[in-house]
């Protein structure tokens, strides 16, 4: 903390998923097409913890390195069998404030920090303990899904690519070890999606997928005891330029190996779309709790929502209409808790 400056608590959102899946790949793009989305609302979005000196440059520049793993992919010719860039090697926080476009860097800011760590961990007993940790801390979880996994050939590879038995689990039992009863938001972010987006009505297919592959988390979500958790679909067309094609199992060191081809258009450049879905759900779920929190007198339950209240109406404002711009069809889909939403 500077001097004598009020400590910024940050507004935390954990990404969850294994290895592969996109998790590192989301933040970037969500960063990527935030930089014309919050133009249009009058906020500006910066990397970095105005009180952690370097943690900007930090975050800028591992974004910047998976940016242009992503643009390499997209310009290069052919078919590719992954759709995204290498895994991450070890937890990083990635930070991001808020503040009024055209006020001074002084003014009032909200502070966003996501919580990205290696995929293997949730399949390793001690670090698994850790991701749940990070669920329990966090007021925002996004579950990164492999859409073509999920999909294709009636879901045959979901379980084994999205690890779904296992953050199921994950979910549940930190929601359900979580004493605080304060309200949390899970996202369902389906990525390497434009596919399934492209096709007429084909995205009801997407929701219907995910209902199925996650079928035990949404029933047990619906029971009372969960009545703080909203939970939401918000597919990302991650790449824009790059659909999912084939799924080849072909024989490797005696054991059959599964890979998913995907297929670039003409247009070799970098075109994510709704990347910055997430984001507005994230914040106008975090402007209602905590505008709730402040009729309700329930203050003490969280640090960030002093910080949230202390914010001149201005910035308020500018999170709302932002927030507003949540897209509610074609894909996108409010499962429970509508009233804890912006």
């Amino acid at each position: 903390m500077l001097g004598n400056q009020k400590e910024l608590k940050p507004f935390k959102i954990t990404m969850l998923g294994p290895s592969g899946v996109g998790k590192t790949t989301l933040l970037t793009v969500i960063r990527k097409q935030m930089n014309s989305a919050v133009d249009v609302s009058e906020l500006r979005l910066e990397t970095g913890h105005p009180q952690k000196p370097g943690t900007g440059f930090e975050t800028d520049q591992l974004l910047q390195k998976c940016l242009e793993e992503l643009e390499q992919l997209v310009k290069s010719k052919g078919y590719i069998a992954q759709g995204g860039i290498g895994g991450t090697g070890e937890p990083k926080k990635f930070y991001f404030n808020l503040s009024k476009l055209k006020k001074n860097v002084s003014s009032a800011k909200l502070v966003l920090e996501f919580q990205d760590y290696p995929g293997g961990w949730i399949a390793q007993e001690e670090n698994a303990k850790q991701v749940i940790d990070y669920i329990k801390d966090s007021s925002v979880t996004i579950l990164v899904i492999d859409t073509p996994a999920l999909l294709e050939r009636k879901g045959k590879h979901h379980v084994a690519v999205n690890q779904s038995e296992i953050v199921q689990q994950m979910l549940l039992r930190a929601f359900s070890e979580d004493g605080s009863n304060k309200r949390r938001l899970l996202i369902f972010a389906p990525v390497k999606c434009e596919k399934y987006l492209r096709k007429g009505n084909q995205y009801r297919e997407l929701e219907k997928g995910i209902r199925s592959g996650y079928k035990s988390l949404i029933e047990s979500l619906n029971s009372e005891i969960f009545n703080n958790i909203s939970a939401v679909i918000t597919p990302v067309q991650t790449v824009g330029n790059v659909l999912f094609s084939y799924i080849d199992e072909i024989e490797e060191n005696g054991k059959i190996v599964t890979k998913f081809w995907y297929e670039k258009t003409n247009n070799h450049e970098l075109a994510p779309f709704d990347a910055e879905q997430p984001l507005r759900y994230i914040l106008g779920f975090a402007l209602k709790d905590a505008l709730d929190a402040k009729r309700n007198e329930r203050l003490d339950l969280v640090n960030w929502f002093r910080d949230m209240l202390g914010l001149d109406e201005d910035l308020k404002m500018a999170i709302q209409k932002f927030g507003e711009g949540c897209k509610k069809d074609g894909g996108f889909t409010v499962i429970k808790g509508g009233h804890l939403l912006g």
